[in-house]
């Protein structure tokens, strides 16, 4: 018979980011070559119109990042007592990466943006999405601001973004939210038709400092029916959205790196 501390333990989550570095492994670099080769090559028949380096730069980071976090899963599986060598995960464009060496329940959580890359293990399904856009990237968005907002569904939403603090701040919020909704789905089985295709309305919050903050157990209201739960850290530099069906979630962060913002659980919400 379990004890009642037991039967109370909250799913585990554990969490690792990592910075991509400014050049790539030796693997990334032979990559790099081969891929300005073809560049160059297209240029000069008059095929790249001064977009393939940017192209083939994205190309090159995503198989980095991609790289990365698989080694970040192998670490953390690892800390568990799983041997999952990085050679056997499911390759990138496959969906969320799978391991045979990781046992059920565990499941895996991953996402980057910009130089930084996220890899979690989860005893649920998590969707996680994270969001770093450089200060050029920022400077963009913020002057295209009020179009992005028009591109999102919910009226509430885009009227939560416009009457915040810092608008594009609670844009990025609301982005990484449509995101780890839709990947929360994938892992479920029940993919929606694209990213917008999710609800997020009544998640949306104004303003994180109005929100309690948690630093280790993370729990949000329970009530009746099928809810959607969400967590959300942001500092200036980055926004990270989790979403589950379960109330509450042990987050550990794991394997050093940055320092990371505190957690907020948000209102709950229902699909």
């Amino acid at each position: 018979m379990s004890s009642p501390c037991a039967e109370a333990r909250l799913p585990r989550l554990l969490l690792a980011i990592a910075e991509l570095p400014a050049s790539g492994t030796p693997d990334q670099g032979a990559a790099r070559g081969r891929q300005q080769g073809t560049g160059s090559e297209q240029a000069r028949q008059g095929h790249d119109n001064g977009r393939q380096p940017r192209r083939i730069q994205a190309g090159i980071r995503g198989e980095a990042a991609s790289h990365l976090g698989r080694e970040r899963l192998s670490r953390l599986a690892a800390g568990l007592g799983f041997d999952c060598p990085v050679a056997g995960w499911s390759p990138r464009g496959a969906g969320p990466p799978r391991h045979p060496g990781l046992p059920s329940p565990w499941t895996t959580c991953l996402s980057h943006s910009g130089s930084l890359v996220v890899a979690g293990l989860a005893e649920v399904p998590v969707g996680l999405d994270i969001e770093c856009p450089d200060r050029r990237q920022r400077q963009r968005h913020r002057s295209r601001l009020d179009g992005l907002i028009a591109t999102l569904p919910e009226a509430s939403v885009r009227r939560a973004i416009q009457r915040a603090p810092d608008a594009l701040a609670a844009f990025y919020r609301a982005w990484t939210l449509y995101e780890a909704h839709y990947k929360l789905g994938c892992l479920e089985g029940q993919p929606p038709d694209h990213v917008l295709a999710t609800r997020i309305g009544s998640l949306m919050a104004l303003d994180l400092t109005d929100m309690n903050s948690h630093s280790n157990s993370h729990t949000n209201s329970q009530q009746s029916g099928d809810p959607l739960y969400a967590w959300q850290a942001q500092n200036d530099r980055l926004t990270l959205s989790l979403c589950a069906r379960e109330p509450g979630l042990t987050i550990e962060m794991c394997l050093g790196g940055l320092e990371f913002p505190d957690w907020t659980g948000l209102p709950q919400t229902f699909d």
